[in-house]
């Protein structure tokens, strides 16, 4: 009668602890599928739909340079895009994510740039390649 008794004990501590961690893995109510393990139901939207601008911290701010000269960035246009300040490239900043690719920066080139004496022969060099 004790081994049976110890038996059902154990059964019953075992069926709880199965019903606790069903529970904590169980997918989301909600929709979203980040504890399942799944895609997402609806399709992720593009970078490039996200809206400009978003916070961005000062130590990132500091370690963000131009992929292509390395050199540092300056944060214009409230926050929405990094400006290289030699070659006039901007990159935008969406949904607080620096979009740090080369083909960004000449897309979104300030028209209004003018290079300084010391970048005059990188803009021809750009302007040959382009």
């Amino acid at each position: 009668m004790k081994r049976l008794f110890k038996f059902l004990l154990f059964a019953a501590v075992l069926a709880g602890i199965a019903y606790v961690v069903k529970q904590l893995f169980a997918p989301a109510d909600d929709g979203s599928a980040a504890t399942s393990g799944v895609l997402p139901s609806q399709p992720v939207k593009s970078l490039d739909d996200a809206p400009l601008g978003g916070k961005i911290s000062d130590e990132l701010l500091k370690i963000l340079v131009c992929p292509e000269d390395k050199g540092p960035l300056e944060l214009v246009e409230e926050g929405k895009f990094l400006l290289n300040p030699r070659n006039g490239y901007k990159y935008p900043i969406r949904n607080g994510i620096p979009v740090m690719l080369i083909e960004e920066g000449k897309k979104y080139r300030d028209p209004n740039f003018t290079p300084a004496a010391g970048n005059a022969a990188a803009a021809a060099t750009d302007s040959k390649a382009s």
